[in-house]
């Protein structure tokens, strides 16, 4: 479980119930998404409607690694027992309850705070409406990926047996996932590749901070939003190196920030300074 308490449960449902990315934002056309709700690999989407309407980031997210393992050779069928095991059969078991339960048995929790989940755990209505749909091993997998940690997360999918399991590792398989996997053919999708377009997307559209960036992260952002540089250079201190990172006109703006974004996790405390250049370009250095 990557949700330790209140406070990161209030975040995440921020995080995935904000709908703003459309299907066209993805590169995918309508009859794809409509085949798709045709066959409930996109079970989130009403399959009766024809209105394609917004969503939220894990559901975009999914649709990418659809999208992934669709153009890969994987067939419906298995891309519908996938869904259906990442969406539905966690609501069917009440995986949020457990989550929710886990919370109150092993944070100390103030009064207030525990009487909140409590209530929710209590209120069926929104337990169905809300918390059962949206809380799930892969929204907290995204989670840990945007919020908490900056995990370098991958799906690790096995069409044989057509088990999946989000690792957490940047290595390789650990010693669990190759006892599960031991000798089967794998297909491994990293998430920050598919997360850095979305993030990308907000990035360049959203003139508000991100609720999911650092201060620092939307200080930088900002600058591309606003100020709209040809070139921006950040700089920055890793493992005693200094690492210079570098974003033109040639590059999708947002998407190459979001990927330095994820791939860097910003010490706590850091601070920057912003040096304008000639013709609108900046110089960010990061300080530890």
């Amino acid at each position: 479980m990557k949700i330790s308490n209140k406070e990161e449960l209030i975040k995440m449902g921020r995080l995935i119930s904000n709908q703003r990315f459309l299907p066209k934002d993805l590169d995918i056309t309508s009859r794809q998404i409509n085949y798709w709700k045709s066959r409930d690999i996109i079970p989130f989407f009403d399959k009766e409607s024809e209105k394609k309407g917004y969503m939220n980031l894990s559901e975009a997210l999914w649709i990418l690694i659809i999208n992934e393992l669709s153009n890969i050779g994987i067939d419906t069928k298995r891309l519908e027992r996938l869904s259906n095991d990442t969406w539905i059969k966690p609501f069917d078991e009440k995986y949020a309850d457990k989550v929710f339960k886990k919370i109150i048995t092993e944070n100390k929790l103030e009064k207030s705070d525990r009487e909140t989940i409590e209530h929710f755990l209590d209120f069926e209505p929104i337990m169905i409406s809300l918390f059962r749909k949206e809380l799930n091993p892969f929204t907290e997998a995204l989670n840990s990926s945007l919020l908490t940690n900056r995990n370098v997360i991958s799906l690790i999918y096995c069409p044989r047996t057509q088990e999946h399991h989000f690792n957490f590792n940047n290595i390789g398989l650990t010693s669990d996932l190759n006892n599960l996997f031991f000798g089967e053919t794998l297909i491994t999708i990293p998430l920050i590749p598919l997360l850095s377009k979305l993030v990308g997307i907000e990035i360049d559209n959203s003139n508000l901070d991100l609720t999911y960036l650092s201060a620092i992260e939307n200080q930088i952002r900002r600058i591309l939003f606003f100020d709209r540089p040809k070139f921006m250079e950040i700089s920055f201190q890793e493992d005693g190196n200094n690492k210079v990172y570098t974003i033109t006109e040639e590059h999708k703006k947002g998407e190459e920030l979001a990927k330095f974004f994820l791939n860097n996790k910003l010490p706590f405390g850091a601070k920057i300074l912003i040096e304008p250049r000639a013709q609108g370009n900046y110089k960010v250095t990061i300080k530890t």
